[in-house]
């Protein structure tokens, strides 16, 4: 990676971020400060614990502040190259590459015990070159189906099935759709992920090359146009608030989105979550992304403060704040016990979602997903605007995120 292209991309926005919370760590022996990208609901409840935390640890106090995503990767890189920092930085598995790579993180094995590690489940630890660099809270990413309880009693379990809502589940009034069968946010890839493994797609190869333009991509772009212009399912195109306020307000009867979403849905009482349907014509099931979102250690954290930090992250990730955020945000634990536990093996919201979790595929940690996930983005929405073909699409795509790779920049 060409890290000094990346910097100088960075720098500005970086730069708006840093303040006085960046005195390096080894400043303020008695306290960890945490950078974190937690939003809504986990946001309040996060804060809370933060707070029962301090007030019970006079002598150990927890200082966190939000960044946003983008910002925060930018901000901590920056921060942490220059000896300065949070301690720790919680967000998505898709930034440990980037971090180990820039050389801004401390692998966990140099901090916690295998007995500490051992706690958690294969996802609940990211590790990336053979070294463990983040430790989760939670498994919060899986893409789940989510149906209106009002609008059908069961869900479609094929992607043949859901193609055939439309003549049942869209409703018009004089010529006019006032609710859609299926509405998702169709302007970003990960929304387009499930699709692409149903038909045997994928992002990458496990050398991290892009794999997009395939046959198998041309089936699912084909597939997705294909149940707005030819079966009448889903708006021709939707971006995430207008797919979340259509389904929110009934011009829905269902839509794909994650666990962040699904208690502003009303799930289990107004709606109720299913997996993602089987696609007949392959005999596979459409898969999402799964990523772990937790905490990675700052490589500026000194040596004498490493018994603090191990005290704030079994707070952080224990059984009591797992279960808590299982039970009010439907995440997925990353604890073994917390997954045995009745609270989580009888609630049938949690059952349905870890299910689908094991359904899913891990998201790669490599630096070069970003990439991808550039390269992929304009193009994409061309093909669901209708502007090019998605042959044509595939190809772009292809071709954009190869030459992000190659001059490596995000």
């Amino acid at each position: 990676m060409r890290f000094s292209l990346f910097l100088a991309r960075g720098l500005a926005a970086a730069l708006l971020s840093l303040c006085a919370s960046c005195t390096p760590p080894r400043e303020e022996p008695d306290t960890v400060v945490i950078w974190h990208q937690k939003i809504g609901a986990e946001r309040v409840l996060f804060e809370d614990v933060v707070r029962k935390y301090n007030l019970a640890h006079p002598a150990e106090q927890v200082r966190a502040l939000y960044r946003e995503g983008e910002a925060l990767r930018n901000s901590f890189i920056i921060a942490a190259v220059a000896g300065q920092g949070p301690d720790l930085v919680f967000g998505p598995a898709d930034n440990v590459g980037i971090f180990a790579e820039t050389r801004v993180i401390r692998p966990w094995n140099e901090v916690l015990d295998g007995a500490f590690l051992g706690r958690f489940t294969g996802d609940g630890v990211v590790s990336w070159n053979g070294k463990p660099w983040l430790v989760s809270d939670q498994i919060g990413s899986q893409l789940m189906l989510v149906y209106d309880r009002a609008a059908l009693r069961s869900p479609p379990r094929t992607l043949q099935e859901l193609a055939g809502t439309g003549r049942t589940l869209t409703l018009r009034d004089s010529g006019a759709i006032t609710r859609h069968a299926l509405v998702w946010n169709n302007a970003e890839p990960y929304f387009f992920i499930p699709f692409l493994t149903g038909f045997g797609g994928w992002i990458m190869d496990e050398q991290g090359n892009p794999t997009l333009d395939t046959p198998e991509t041309h089936a699912a772009l084909h597939f997705v146009l294909d149940l707005g212009k030819k079966y009448g399912v889903t708006p021709s195109y939707a971006d995430y608030d207008s797919a979340d306020l259509l389904f929110k307000s009934g011009g829905a009867a269902m839509t794909i989105n994650g666990p962040w979403a699904w208690a502003e849905y009303g799930v289990p009482e107004r709606s109720m979550l299913a997996l993602l349907p089987i696609n007949e014509a392959t005999g596979l099931r459409c898969r999402p992304l799964l990523a772990a979102k937790g905490y990675c250690l700052s490589i500026n954290t000194p040596a004498e403060k490493f018994g603090i930090v191990r005290h704030v992250l079994e707070h952080l990730t224990g059984a009591e704040v797992q279960a808590e955020m299982a039970a009010r945000l439907f995440t997925t634990p990353t604890l073994k016990s917390v997954i045995a536990s009745p609270a989580v093996a009888n609630d049938p919201v949690l059952r349905l979602a870890i299910e689908q979790a094991t359904l899913s595929v891990s998201t790669p940690v490599t630096p070069r997903l970003r990439y991808v996930w550039d390269g992929m983005r304009g193009p994409y929405r061309r093909v669901m605007s209708g502007e090019i073909s998605p042959e044509e699409g595939a190809r772009l795509m292809q071709r954009e995120a190869e030459k992000r790779i190659a001059e490596g920049m995000p």
